[in-house]
């Protein structure tokens, strides 16, 4: 079973949701961020590597571009849009 260890603040931006029980750590997702809001993250114990997973350390620079939700695999990261950012997004008609 996969652990998780990562507070709930650093899993979410205005637009995206990070799993961390669906990551696998196959780092497509900052591969393909143009802004760098993603990183690499890892859980030592006793110098011994017991879980690595994604998490959001830059959540102010997401623009939404949804690149990241493309490039994952696994379903581990979604559509997030809190109820204040509802407010703030415009319709566009094409």
């Amino acid at each position: 079973m996969k652990s998780t260890f990562q507070k709930e603040n650093n899993l979410e931006t205005p637009f995206v949701q990070l799993n961390s029980y669906k990551c696998t750590a196959c780092w497509k997702c900052i591969n393909i961020c143009p802004n760098n809001v993603i990183d690499k993250s890892f859980l030592f114990i006793a110098n011994t590597l017991i879980n690595e997973q994604v998490i959001i350390s830059n959540a102010s620079e997401c623009t939404g571009c949804f690149k990241c939700l493309h490039a994952c695999t696994n379903d581990a990261i979604s559509i997030y849009m809190p109820l204040d950012t509802k407010s703030k997004c415009k319709i566009v008609e094409l």
